[in-house]
C-alpha cells in the first residue's frame, strides 16, 4: 500500500483504504476499482490524497496506530459532541469575547453540553482508545485521510494520538492519559463560538479576524473547566496549546522551562505551560502542518519533523522534542520518497519499513530511475549504508 496524491490517480487503480464523508457515512470501500467518476468526486469533496494498493507495494504494510473501527467510532463521538454542542448555541446573541464567557457559562450551554449523549459517549469510548494506543512505542504514521470537511475531527483524533503516545513515553498513569485524550479530542472545540466564514476563510485573516480565532482557546476552557468527571488538565489542554516556551504564544502569553517536569503533569508556578498542554501544542502543529487545508496543502512529514526540531527551544519544549523525535519518524511508511545523493540519486520509491531503533533511517523500495522509468524494485536500508543517504518525502 502507498500514499498518492489524489492528482496522481488514474482509472483502474485499486483504493487501499475505506474513504468516509462529511457525516462518516462510506463513500468508497476499500478494494473498489477507481473510475474518473470516483476521482473527480472525491477531488470535489476536497480529498487531496488517497491510499492505494498495487503489485508494487502489496508487501509494504501501513500500521496505524488504532483500528479503523475505533478511528470512526472516536471521530464520530468528536463530531456528534460538536452538533450537540453547536445546536444550543444557534440563537447566541452575545458578540464580544466577555458576553461569549458568560453565555458559555450559563446553566444552558453547561447542561446541554455536559450532559448530553454525545459527550457522555466520548468519555466512555475513550477506553477503547487507550487499550489500542497502549500497545503503540513509535507512529509509522498516521493514516487518516482527511477532507475539508471532515477536517476538525480527524485532526482531534491525530493530535490524540500522537500525545497519548508521547505520553506513554514520558511514563504518564492511565488516568493522565485519558485526561490527554479528552483534552485533545476537543481542544478545538471553542471554535464553534468563533464566526464559521473566519474559521473556514480560504485566505489570510486579517489582524481583526485573528484575534477573534485565537479566543477559541479561552472558549475552549471556559466549556470544559468544570467538569470534575474529566479533570482540570483537560480543560487546560484546549487553554494552553497554543502557548510558546518563549511566552509568545496565546491567550495568556505563558512561559515554559524547556525541561521535562519531574512531577509529569504540571509546573509548580502558575505562569507556566503545563507539561500536558505543551505535549499538546506539539501534537497539535505536526498535524496540523501535515495536513491539507483549503487555503494550502499539507506540508511533507520531513518538513514538519524539521519545523519541530527547529521550533525547540523557543516554541516548543525542548526536552520534549527530543523524546517526540524518538517516536515520530522523519519518513513515514507508505510515503513516496526522492534519494537525493549517492549512486541512487533522483531514483524515487516509497518507505517499506522503519528501524525502531533510527527511525530518520527506514528501509526503502525503489520503484523509479531519474527519468521516472519503472524498473525492477530495488531496496535499500538506510541504517547500513557506509556513506549517510540523504532523501526528501515527494508530496
Amino acid at each position: 500500500m502507498r500514499r498518492i496524491n489524489i492528482d496522481n490517480a488514474e482509472p483502474g487503480i485499486v483504493l487501499g483504504k475505506t474513504i468516509y464523508g462529511s457525516n462518516y457515512e462510506i463513500l468508497l470501500r476499500r478494494g473498489v476499482v477507481l473510475t474518473k467518476t470516483h476521482i473527480n468526486q472525491l477531488k470535489n469533496r476536497g480529498f487531496i490524497r488517497i491510499y492505494i494498493d498495487d503489485e508494487e507495494t502489496a508487501d509494504i504494510v501501513l500500521e496505524d496506530p488504532i483500528s479503523e473501527k475505533i478511528r470512526i467510532m472516536s471521530t464520530k463521538d468528536i463530531f456528534k459532541t460538536y452538533k450537540v454542542t453547536q445546536s444550543a448555541i444557534t440563537n447566541i446573541e452575545a458578540d464580544t469575547t466577555e458576553s461569549i464567557i458568560k453565555y458559555i457559562n450559563t446553566p444552558k450551554i453547561k447542561k446541554s453540553f455536559q450532559e448530553s449523549q454525545a459527550f457522555k459517549q466520548l468519555c466512555n469510548d475513550i477506553n477503547y482508545f487507550l487499550d489500542e494506543i497502549m500497545n503503540q512505542d513509535i507512529l509509522s504514521g498516521l493514516n487518516s485521510i482527511k477532507s475539508f470537511d471532515n477536517y476538525t475531527y480527524e485532526h482531534s483524533v491525530d493530535t490524540a494520538i500522537i500525545a497519548t503516545v508521547i505520553a506513554k513515553r514520558l511514563h504518564l498513569g492511565k488516568e493522565k492519559l485519558m485526561q490527554i485524550a479528552i483534552g485533545e479530542f476537543l481542544h478545538d472545540i471553542g471554535k464553534i463560538f468563533v464566526d464559521e466564514k473566519i474559521i473556514n476563510k480560504p485566505g489570510k485573516l486579517t489582524a481583526e479576524e485573528f484575534e477573534l480565532v485565537k479566543q477559541h482557546t479561552t472558549y475552549g476552557y471556559e466549556l470544559l473547566k468544570d467538569i470534575q468527571k474529566i479533570g482540570t488538565v483537560s480543560a487546560h489542554i484546549p487553554y494552553q496549546h497554543h502557548e510558546r516556551q518563549d511566552g509568545t504564544g496565546y491567550p495568556r502569553g505563558l512561559k515554559g522551562t524547556n525541561r521535562l517536569d519531574t512531577m509529569g503533569v504540571a509546573y509548580a508556578e502558575h505562569e507556566k505551560m503545563i507539561m500536558i498542554a505543551e505535549i499538546a501544542a506539539l501534537a497539535d502543529v505536526y498535524d496540523a502542518c501535515s495536513s491539507d487545508r483549503p487555503y494550502r496543502p499539507g506540508l511533507s512529514p520531513d518538513v514538519v519533523y524539521e519545523v519541530i526540531k527547529g521550533g525547540a527551544g523557543s516554541q516548543f519544549n525542548k526536552e520534549l522534542v527530543d523524546c517526540f523525535l524518538n517516536v515520530v519518524p522523519k519518513y513515514p511508511v507508505g510515503f513516496e520518497v526522492r534519494i537525493k545523493n549517492g549512486m541512487y540519486k533522483d531514483f524515487t520509491g516509497i518507505v517499506s519499513s522503519l528501524n525502531a531503533h533510527q527511525l530518520s533511517k527506514p528501509k526503502v523500495k525503489l520503484l523509479c530511475d531519474p527519468k521516472k522509468k519503472k524498473i525492477d524494485p530495488i531496496e535499500i536500508d538506510l541504517s547500513s549504508q557506509s556513506t549517510p543517504i540523504e532523501m526528501e518525502c515527494v508530496c
